[in-house]
């Protein structure tokens, strides 16, 4: 899918093609400080789950890894 998924933004079909991160993926949550992951994101994580949350950083290692094409 390419540029806004709503299609009703500015980049409506415009391919940015960055590298998309989740912030519970660990190379993220290990950046961001304890009290701020505790005050913003915590119950976020133990709302979603372990499961869910493996899910989705899968499906997004997967989209890295598909080659950008240009």
């Amino acid at each position: 899918m390419d540029g806004d998924p709503s299609w009703a933004g500015p980049l409506a079909g415009e391919a940015l093609r960055l590298k998309v991160f989740h912030v519970l993926e660990p190379e993220i949550k290990d950046q961001i400080p304890p009290d701020v992951y505790e005050e913003e994101l915590m119950l976020l994580e133990l709302a979603v789950g372990d499961e869910k949350i493996g899910k989705t950083i899968a499906m997004m290692e997967g989209f890295r890894a598909q080659p950008v094409a240009g």
